[in-house]
């Protein structure tokens, strides 16, 4: 019987004394270089920043296996955890253990069916005023940088579901607020890939701008708390039927009974607002991009819009957007080519064995959560845009492997914003297949994925076209 292999014995590129292989990591292209590693090195790999050593993990039943172990034998990162708290950001996305238990209960409870089916006349309102804006944007020619519209449609979809407040950014267009959010993930990105805490000793200038942004963010959510107290406290009927995830969070009672704090409550609130727009914003964005390289994609999906909504610009209810499968289908494989979270960050809580390999305790763990979704062995022709594969997946005649796709993670801790993500951008893109024509705007310069916590599109300007 052979003896488990250490996971300082796997293959890697190679590296320098003391510096590992800091100097062969680019972070805006982080995830480009672990997806190119793996193709070189294999699906379990190890490589050294300074003195923090990594494995990076692309096989698609180990990453399931580490994924279902949590939060028992495997956590987040702990780097995630202590920023987090530094930041007085720590809600269920960051929290482990017990904590994360209770806070998972109690803010699931935000996404059932039915606050999402009573949410869905706001979201129609926001969408109408996408629309407007782009029905306006169309008249003019002009091209359009479509991130920033996706990012003010998102963080108004967000902060209605979350506080029920209208801050309206399609039509005021206030970028102050849009641009402290915008600055938080790629600051969490650079700390929590840091071969050391350096802020903790000197902050640089982008780190002093996180601080302040993060500092607004706080004062407009802790008013969002007091308001939304007030209102519960002169109003005692709304706790039958909490409004938003706030009152949601604000009346919900553990087993024991016993409320959220004030710090866990502000976390939660945080994370949606963050997490709801920055993610829904950049698979957004890549769906368009998607749209324009494939014509003939946009045109089918422009046809189901028609018969679906008939002489609706926009679905009138929840039950159109049910009955439209292309356009799952068309979100389905934007999500699996485009996987805005391609890196997941984990840990083990104590020494484990993987296939064969013992990894230390507090070993970083990074988990390729989109490598498998690219390769052949697990769909067919998997580089290339097909939404058709996930109408008619036939596993004897094409590898179609589910347990591959892996765009909301697997597990206990699966988003818990995964269907208000769904809900938006179906609602989104049947409004646009309805009245628009999306057509790619050249810039020069080529589309290309940019990491900073999440994965984003550089270079995309496209121009809408009234139909």
């Amino acid at each position: 019987m052979h003896s488990p292999q250490h996971s300082s014995e796997l293959p890697g590129p190679k590296g320098l004394p003391i510096l590992g292989n800091l100097l062969q990591i680019d972070l805006p292209k982080l995830h480009l270089i672990l997806e190119e590693w793996a193709n070189r090195y294999g699906d379990m790999y190890r490589f050294k920043l300074v003195n923090k050593a990594v494995v990076v993990i692309g096989n698609p039943e180990l990453v399931q296996q580490i994924l279902r172990d949590r939060p028992q034998t495997f956590r987040r990162g702990g780097s995630i955890e202590q920023i987090s708290r530094e930041l007085g950001t720590h809600g269920v996305f960051a929290a482990e253990g017990e904590q994360w238990r209770r806070q998972r209960a109690l803010t699931m409870q935000a996404f059932k069916p039915e606050p999402l089916r009573r949410f869905f006349p706001t979201l129609r309102v926001i969408t109408e005023r996408l629309q407007s804006r782009w029905s306006h944007i169309a008249e003019t020619g002009n091209p359009l940088a479509v991130d920033k519209d996706w990012m003010r449609f998102t963080v108004d979809v967000t902060t209605q579901f979350a506080f029920g407040y209208d801050i309206n950014l399609l039509e005021n267009e206030n970028a102050d607020f849009q641009r402290h959010l915008e600055s938080h993930l790629p600051g969490l990105n650079r700390w929590a890939n840091a071969p050391f805490p350096y802020w903790r000793y000197f902050k640089l200038p982008s780190d002093r701008a996180m601080e302040k942004s993060l500092a607004i963010i706080k004062e407009t959510i802790n008013g969002f708390v007091r308001q939304t107290r007030e209102r519960l406290e002169q109003q005692p009927e709304l706790a039958g039927q909490p409004a938003n995830f706030l009152e949601t969070l604000l009346l919900a009672r553990d087993e024991d009974g016993a409320r959220l704090s004030d710090e866990e409550i502000l976390g939660n609130v945080f994370t949606i607002l963050i997490a709801g727009e920055d993610t829904t914003a950049h698979t957004l964005s890549w769906l368009l991009h998607l749209l324009c390289e494939h014509p003939d994609v946009q045109r089918k999906l422009q046809q189901e819009a028609d018969t679906a909504l008939g002489d609706h610009t926009l679905p009138p209810e929840l039950g159109i957007l049910e009955n439209m499968p292309y356009l799952e289908a068309v979100a389905q494989e934007t999500l699996r080519l485009k996987n805005v979270a391609p890196i997941l960050f984990l840990e083990p809580n104590q020494e484990v064995e993987l296939n064969g390999v013992t990894i230390p305790q507090g070993t970083l763990l990074m988990l390729l959560n989109r490598y498998n979704a690219l390769q052949d062995a697990n769909f067919s022709a998997a580089r290339q845009f097909k939404p058709d594969r996930w109408l008619d997946a036939n596993p004897a005649s094409c590898p179609h492997n589910r347990s591959a796709f892996t765009p909301f993670g697997a597990g206990p801790r699966f988003c818990p914003g995964r269907s208000l993500a769904m809900l938006e951008i179906k609602m989104a893109i049947a409004m646009l297949a309805k009245n628009f024509t999306v057509i790619p705007v050249d810039t020069g310069q080529p589309v290309r994925e940019l990491f900073s916590f999440t994965m984003m599109p550089e270079n995309l300007n496209v121009r809408f076209k009234k139909r």
